[in-house]
Formats: structure tokens, sequence, C-alpha cells
């Protein structure tokens, strides 16, 4: 017999298995889907500083979905943003204010910002970085490194 199923052996939801497994392979729309390479990508956007309301809004977007380690990621992208948002606009009010009291004011909250800037860098760069390696962080809720 030449039909279908004479050509198909018994092991044919295995041979469609191997096929979903090349279907699942690295592509640019896997930067939009929960996993490592969004939460990478998102690091990489608060470093920019200007696209960080992007990586909040896959922050938000993705929070429920995937396993514990990428809701953990998720909830360590959402601090560092709502810090930098903090450290910048209590410095920046402390710049505008300081402008017409004085200039050590001023200088408190550039340094306020700065800070808040290089914490910002230094959370990103380790949630990159674990992220690469697909490891889960050591402590996702603390506002330090």
């Amino acid at each position: 017999m030449t039909g279908l199923r004479s050509r198909h052996t018994a092991n044919e939801p295995e041979h469609r298995a191997t096929g979903d497994r090349k279907q699942k392979a690295f592509s640019p729309f896997g930067l939009f889907r929960p996993g490592s390479a969004n939460i990478c990508l998102c690091h990489l956007l608060v470093l920019t500083l200007l696209l960080s309301p992007i990586a909040l809004g896959f922050a938000f977007l993705f929070a429920e979905q995937g396993g514990r380690w990428q809701q953990a990621h998720y909830h360590y992208l959402r601090t560092t943003i709502a810090l930098l948002i903090i450290g910048l606009s209590a410095g920046g009010l402390m710049i505008l204010l300081g402008a017409s009291i004085s200039s050590a004011l001023m200088l408190a909250g550039l340094g306020l910002c700065a800070v808040a800037v290089l914490l910002c860098y230094a959370r990103s760069g380790l949630g990159f970085y674990s992220a690469l390696r697909g490891s889960p962080l050591r402590n996702h809720r603390s506002y330090f490194i």
C-alpha cells in the first residue's frame, strides 16, 4: 500500500516534536515574549534611561507570565525603574529649590541624581548578567544591588 499511512512510522509524534523544537529557536519575535531574551532587552532599555518606559511596559505586561525566576526579574526591573524615577525626581526638585535658596542644595540634588543613575546602571548590569546566564537573582525585593 502506498498511502500516507504506510509512509509514516509509529514514531510520528516524535517527528512532530522535533519539528516543534526547531520552531522555538531564537527569533526576533522572541524579544517580545516573556523570557530571558526579553529580560535582557528590558535591562538594555533601562541602561539607555530614555527608553525605560518601554521596559516598564514590558515588565508590567509580562509580570505574571513565565516561571518564578522570570517574575523575579520583572519585579527587579520595576523596582530599578522606580528607583530611577524617585531619585531623579527628588534630585531635580532639590536642584530647582536650590536655585533660589543655596548652591549647596543644587549640588546635593545633582549628587542625588548621579547616585540614582549609577545605582540604576549597577542594578541593570547585574540583572542583565543574571538573565543572560538564565539564573535567578539573589534578592529581587531589595532596593540596593
